[in-house]
């Protein structure tokens, strides 16, 4: 059994992701790899881990895609996601207790709705192929 606190891992500060070529500036936005593929023996099997994200006040994880499914669980604050289907724009306003599941290759973005309080979501994702989308950048 592993048991630790959140606070007891390190943040990870998010600057920028790859999105269709191009770099694209993240803002505001940590990280925190609670489970993955480097905490633990074999015995964990690693087949998804689990991420702990705060998005400051103004801050956004801008639009972006990955081949894994994602789950994001609201604990705090309000974002607003969005998602691109077909070409179609849908936004949804998400606060504590929503989640929201994204499939392979959708493209989503997030944006935190307050001026002043930082947003805390969960974040579940499928370790893929060989499995490196589960474990922290170096």
């Amino acid at each position: 059994m592993i048991c630790m606190k959140t606070t007891d891992v390190e943040p990870i500060q998010i600057k920028e992701l790859k999105y269709e070529g191009k770099r694209l500036e993240v803002q505001n936005t940590c990280v925190r790899w609670l489970t993955h593929m480097n905490r633990g023996g074999n015995e964990y099997q690693h087949n998804y881990a689990l991420r702990y994200f705060t998005i400051g006040p103004k801050g956004n994880i801008p639009m972006h895609n990955h081949k894994f499914t994602e789950i994001v669980y609201m604990m705090r604050g309000k974002v607003l996601f969005t998602s691109s289907r077909n070409g179609e724009i849908e936004e949804k306003e998400i606060g504590p207790g929503d989640f929201v599941y994204t499939y392979s290759f959708e493209p989503h973005s997030l944006r935190n709705l307050s001026d002043n309080e930082p947003a805390n979501f969960l974040c579940f994702i499928d370790c893929v192929d060989d499995k490196q989308n589960c474990v922290p950048p170096a």
